[in-house]
């Protein structure tokens, strides 16, 4: 059973989202919501982030929309470093302000600022030993930041670890933006 999910997955640059309201954005939250429900369904108590613009901020939305169903569940967001996303343009930085005001729980790994590429594979490791198992939006065929993630995923069930891990590629999220646009 998984109680604590990791969420994370592509940048919205990545996704070629520039805007709030982009029809791709709802697509990927509203497949995230019902992905979040079917796991809350099979028990989740926790689903666990960073604070990426993309995959990772659409979980926010997502999860408050489970909420309001009534599944007892909530959102962490879990960051890499003090001071994250300082370097944003001033519109990011208040999307992000408004993720992390939503979110049920937020901390971070170190109380230091970005020094090192060290702090993301402490953090990777952290979201690792914290989760039972994740949900990542990446395909492996196309690269992108996911990647990163996905190795060290790959990395943890190679040494054995009792981990889930479920993959949703390009294909899947066209597979549900098409039956999205059938109903």
């Amino acid at each position: 059973m998984i109680n604590n999910l990791w969420i994370t997955g592509y940048r919205s640059y990545e996704l070629g989202i520039f805007k709030p309201d982009d029809p791709k954005s709802k697509v990927i939250k509203k497949f995230l919501e019902e992905r979040i429900i079917n796991y809350a369904e099979d028990g989740c108590e926790w689903i666990i982030t960073g604070a990426q613009m993309g995959t990772e901020q659409f979980v926010g939305p997502a999860v408050k929309e489970v909420q309001k169903k009534g599944y007892d569940l909530k959102h962490a967001v879990i960051l890499p470093f003090a001071n994250f996303g300082n370097q944003w343009n001033e519109n990011n930085q208040s999307l992000l302000n408004i993720f992390l005001r939503n979110a049920d729980y937020v901390n971070k790994i170190t109380n230091l600022g970005y020094h090192s590429s060290i702090q993301l594979r402490t953090w990777q490791n952290f979201m690792l030993r914290h989760t039972d198992g994740a949900l990542l939006f990446y395909d492996p065929d196309s690269g992108g930041k996911p990647k990163y993630d996905y190795s060290a995923i790959k990395n943890y069930l190679d040494k054995g670890n009792d981990y889930s891990l479920e993959l949703v590629d390009f294909d899947a999220m066209q597979d549900f933006a098409n039956s999205l646009s059938e109903e």
